[in-house]
């Protein structure tokens, strides 16, 4: 089992992760709004196609993921043991058929998001997709 201290080094730890994507990720949104509020709007857009499209799937698929979650749901897991290996995980290591099958899932995630992102376009306006799209 692991002690009290480790579990609140992965706890503090993730929460540093977390604490930096969103700043970066604020940041982000801060400067894009500035620059162009309409862009902002077009990528935002995107953004939420992009997340149900290609991200959430991503991550359903992300084994060690599954295995906090289910650490987490079983109360005589230690969990914290669980979230400390997938902090500490080292590299991907996978066969060339595992990184071939991944690739075509990307892809697949790809081809999904680039049709929602034109059909969206379409219904806008009916002009060609383009997330970036000027008028």
């Amino acid at each position: 089992m692991v002690g009290d201290a480790e579990a609140r080094d992965a706890v503090r730890q993730l929460m540093k992760r977390f604490e930096f994507t969103a700043a970066e990720g604020a940041a982000m949104a801060y400067v894009l709004a500035k620059r162009s509020s309409q862009e902002y709007a077009r990528l935002l857009e995107a953004t939420e196609v992009a997340l149900k499209t290609v991200i959430q799937p991503i991550s359903d698929a992300d084994q060690v993921s599954s295995e906090v979650y289910a650490a987490l749901d079983d109360p005589h897991a230690d969990w914290s043991k669980v979230v400390v290996a997938m902090l500490n995980r080292g590299p991907i290591e996978s066969t060339g058929e595992q990184a071939i099958k991944r690739f075509k899932f990307v892809q697949s995630l790809e081809e999904r998001f680039d049709a929602e992102m034109k059909d969206r376009n379409k219904n806008d306006d009916g002009e060609e997709p383009g997330i970036g799209k000027r008028g």
